[in-house]
């Protein structure tokens, strides 16, 4: 999966994508905004996120992950975990977080064609 955030960007503004994907898309965006390192694709967000966690990355590990997180010194990515949280609110609980990424990246190409 290589969905650059110029392309995600782009095609958040597309009428050919459904609403909610939109919607993702732009909560992705924000979280990637809100990440402490330059990040170049959604990628390269999820190896991040996966080497912080260092565990299959879905709504209870997260969770459990950003209320161990001190804030004083670790606040943007915090912040960037809170916003990926609310990505999980679309989906059914046992979701992955690469599970949802490929279903994003499934939908954008599907909606683009």
């Amino acid at each position: 999966m290589n969905l650059s955030i110029s392309y995600l960007e782009r095609i958040q503004k597309s009428e050919k994508l459904r609403p909610v994907t939109k919607k993702l898309i732009g909560i992705l965006l924000e979280a990637i905004n809100d990440w402490p390192s330059p990040i170049k694709s959604l990628a390269d967000y999820e190896k991040e996120v996966y080497e912080l966690i260092r565990e299959d990355v879905n709504r209870k590990t997260l969770e459990r992950y950003i209320s161990k997180i001190d804030y004083s010194k670790n606040a943007w990515e915090a912040e960037s975990l809170s916003q990926l949280l609310e990505v999980f609110n679309y989906f059914e609980e046992e979701k992955t977080l690469k599970e949802i990424f490929k279903k994003i990246q499934k939908q954008t190409q599907q909606n683009m064609l």
